[in-house]
């Protein structure tokens, strides 16, 4: 048996230890905390932390988005401008990119179109012709040799589109059907004495090259032809007729170039081919079907080059001279707007009169060839 005294040692003991286990203990604590704090000490004067760093302030500008598959955007040099070896200066041998290898197309055979014209094609007798009702006149001009200036590319690059239409004139701006605000632009245009065309996008030879949405494509069959156009031609009014936006291949096809000469017919509207390639059919076409049709003479600014664009207004003044009209066609650029500024002007002034482009379709009714 054990006595009263021995426990209370027994206690005492046990209480002992726990208060040295318990020293242990929070000395242990104090010395993790001790490091703790000189490590965060150390961290704060070498400037790093263990910290998450907080996220970084944005401050890089965001990069410039591609406008070239949204067709909203300011035109730039070369931007959806067919170039064509016919229209390039033969010294420089690298002007032209060279084109992937053309992937087959998947849209099998392509069907033939019927070449009869289309159900009432034939305007109402005795009415007066879209291509006549939105004419802008000009007085006769006599033996004076006439200039008809196309800007064509036009609507989409609207601040530029505007200083075209500021030109003095008359001259013929022709729209993008995708451009947007297109019946505002046309009505400030023809308030100003400048005749309209619609710039009709095309199929281009080279699968670099993207002519926009809705463009006439040789794989399409005669409805599918006919519902674009349909589109395009609904966008807006006031248009005395059609020019080809790019073409390339297009115009090359007389079947499809058919169909397209069919709704100028029944819609009596004009047609200006822009000769993208020489191989295009778009005049000869248009006479089988009476359409009122013109040719392009000179691309003004194939190459947005202020020396080439001085270069080929001669050549539009040469060929007006010789043979008494010209037809050229620019671009919606600065370059072309400041050289045709001071380059009209001085025209008149040596005995030249600006034309829109139906002045030359009742002027000659005739080829316009260069």
């Amino acid at each position: 048996m054990k006595k009263p005294g021995d426990f209370r040692r027994l206690m005492l003991g046990a209480a002992m230890v726990a208060g040295a286990v318990s020293a242990m203990i929070a000395a242990g604590s104090m010395l993790e905390l001790d490091r703790a704090a000189h490590k965060a000490v150390s961290d704060l004067s070498s400037g790093s932390s263990t910290q998450p760093n907080p996220p970084e302030r944005q401050t890089s500008k965001p990069p410039k988005m591609d406008f070239s598959k949204g067709y909203d955007a300011p035109n730039r040099p070369g931007y959806m401008v067919e170039r064509t070896p016919e229209d390039i200066d033969k010294t420089e041998p690298d002007a032209l990119p060279q084109p992937r290898p053309n992937p087959s197309p998947n849209v099998g055979s392509i069907p033939k179109l019927n070449p009869e014209p289309l159900p009432h094609a034939e305007p109402p007798a005795n009415t007066e012709l879209a291509w006549q009702k939105f004419a802008t006149h000009v007085p006769d001009t006599g033996s004076a040799p006439v200039i008809a200036i196309v800007i064509d590319d036009a609507g989409i690059d609207k601040p530029r589109t505007e200083r075209a239409a500021e030109l003095p004139g008359p001259i013929t701006i022709s729209y993008l059907p995708y451009a947007t605000h297109l019946p505002e632009q046309v009505a400030t245009a023809r308030k100003r004495g400048h005749e309209i065309l619609l710039h009709m996008p095309m199929e281009p030879t080279s699968r670099t090259v993207d002519p926009g949405p809705h463009a006439l494509l040789t794989s399409y069959d005669k409805v599918a032809i006919l519902n674009e156009m349909t589109w395009m031609l609904d966008r807006f009014t006031g248009y005395v007729g059609v020019n080809n936006h790019m073409g390339s291949k297009f115009t090359s096809d007389p079947e499809r170039m058919a169909v397209v000469m069919q709704v100028m017919k029944s819609r009596g509207l004009m047609f200006l081919d822009s000769r993208t390639s020489a191989k295009s059919v778009g005049y000869q076409e248009a006479g089988k079907y009476s359409v009122p049709a013109i040719e392009r003479d000179v691309f003004i600014d194939d190459a947005d080059d202020a020396g080439k664009i001085s270069a080929m207004l001669d050549r539009v003044e040469h060929v007006a001279s010789k043979r008494g009209y010209a037809v050229a066609i620019g671009h919606p650029r600065d370059l072309t707007l400041e050289a045709l500024t001071k380059w009209i002007p001085k025209m008149q002034a040596a005995g030249f009169i600006f034309v829109p482009a139906t002045d030359i379709v009742r002027r000659t009714g005739v080829k316009v060839t260069g």
